[in-house]
């Protein structure tokens, strides 16, 4: 039957006590007790504003007969989190102590994994897992949220993450899944879809921002038995953002197969920084002996086949084609001879303006005034107590003829070589050559 829990609060498991199950048939059952269990499990449905699994509490979905696992969905509007060693949410096909004869009395597949939620977390050991060690394939882990999904920490049985793992020659893992604006993969986080004997699942992730620190992996790789098997694809699509990897603390994107095929990275983003692609023979030459990129310091992305170097896979990554040199004009050697503009009062009088130093006490342009380091020429003052009409003249004969006295100007005419020369006797009579106002172009 199914488990359906609707809660208006929030639900919380706590202690390795606290279990929701739905199962076909036993985990103890003999190979003969498994073939002659046939149906299909229950779903597992939680509704609540929020689900809290902790300290080793969990969810389990799983099948040892012949019917087929049921899913298990998780639909949270603030959050969905499982810390602690052994917390987890299964669905699985047999299990990982089964005896080869009830592994192969097992014909049925996985179910699936389904979160919805506002955020998602899963700390210190706390694992998603989709499994099969039977016939049967392991079902997919899907989680959706709307803020983030943080994967962070370890335990001596798991590091923090995402599983879909298929142990058995026949099954295959399923995929993961993952929807979020921001995904966080710290101290060892992972998601992983592996396979011992056959091939990889597939990874696809969309976010606008993964950051992975500390270990963190993404992993696809198959034939971790030393067996024939192809690596699954990695789809990583964030177009408008990023993927951010510290340099140094070994955190890999790897889709590796041992004896079959390399799977297929996709990566499209605005930008990938601290992370790069790795070559198998780049690989070769760090690690002759394993060729395991896990065991390198630095953060590395591979699709390579071990045993042949013909089936490496393939790595894609599309990012904008940006050349900040395409903006860029090349300026004149030679400086161009400039003019100072003459300045108007016309209305269409243009506000923009090119200054020039260094000429003294006037402005760059008659509109602008003097700037506090230009170089300022004091006006001549006259004496007022000097009456011009009534000083009496004076003839002298001096050795060397006396100078004349500054003046100060009152006006301006034009010579007869059509030079401006400034006067203390200005005419009157009207000039249009030098009383008209000047005129702007437009």
């Amino acid at each position: 039957g199914n488990v359906i829990i609707n809660a208006t609060n929030s639900v919380s498991l706590d202690g390795s006590q606290s279990v929701i199950f739905s199962s076909v048939g036993d985990i103890d059952d003999t190979p003969e007790q498994r073939n002659a269990t046939k149906g299909n499990g229950g779903i597992i449905q939680i509704t609540s504003p929020q689900l809290s699994v902790t300290n080793g509490a969990g969810l389990e979905a799983s099948t040892y007969g012949q019917g087929d696992a049921g899913n298990v969905i998780i639909n949270a509007t603030n959050s969905v989190s499982l810390d602690g060693s052994r917390t987890a949410i299964f669905s699985s096909v047999g299990n990982i102590n089964d005896t080869p004869e009830q592994r192969n009395a097992i014909k049925g597949n996985g179910g699936n994994i389904t979160i919805d939620s506002g955020s998602f977390s899963l700390r210190d050991g706390a694992v998603l897992f989709a499994s099969t060690f039977g016939q049967g394939n392991a079902g997919t882990i899907k989680v959706n949220t709307a803020v983030d999904v943080t994967i962070s920490g370890k335990s001596s049985n798991f590091n923090s993450g995402l599983y879909v793992n298929s142990q058995s020659p026949t099954g295959t893992a399923g995929d993961i899944i993952v929807t979020s604006p921001r995904v966080t993969l710290d101290n060892s986080g992972t998601l992983n879809a592996q396979s011992a004997t056959g091939n990889g699942g597939n990874i696809n992730l969309q976010s606008d921002l993964l950051i992975m620190r500390h270990g963190a992996q993404i992993s696809t790789t198959a034939g971790t038995a030393r067996q024939p098997g192809n690596g699954g694809n990695i789809t990583i699509n964030a177009p408008n953002g990023f993927i951010v990897a510290n340099r140094g603390e070994n955190s890999d994107i790897t889709a590796n197969a041992f004896d079959g095929s390399g799977g297929k990275i996709t990566i499209k983003a605005t930008d990938i920084f601290g992370i790069t692609p790795l070559s198998r023979q780049e690989l070769e030459r760090l690690r002759p002996d394993d060729l395991d990129p896990s065991k390198l310091q630095t953060n590395d992305i591979t699709a390579i086949s071990q045993t042949n170097p013909s089936l490496s896979g393939t790595i894609e990554i599309n990012t904008p084609d940006i050349n900040p040199n395409s903006g860029l004009v090349n300026l004149p050697s030679v400086p161009i001879d400039t003019k100072l503009a003459q300045g108007c009062n016309s209305p269409n009088y243009a506000k923009s303006s090119f200054i020039i130093t260094g000429r003294g006490g006037l402005p760059p342009n008659p509109k602008d005034i003097l700037t506090p380091d230009a170089v300022q020429v004091d006006w001549v003052t006259l004496n007022p107590n000097i009456d011009k009409g009534n000083s009496p003249s004076v003839s002298t004969h001096p050795t060397n003829p006396t100078p004349e006295p500054i003046v100060e100007a009152t006006g301006w005419v034009f010579n007869d070589k059509g030079e401006v020369v400034f006067t203390a006797d200005a005419s009157t009579t009207p000039r249009s050559s030098w009383q008209t106002p000047a005129k702007c172009r437009t």
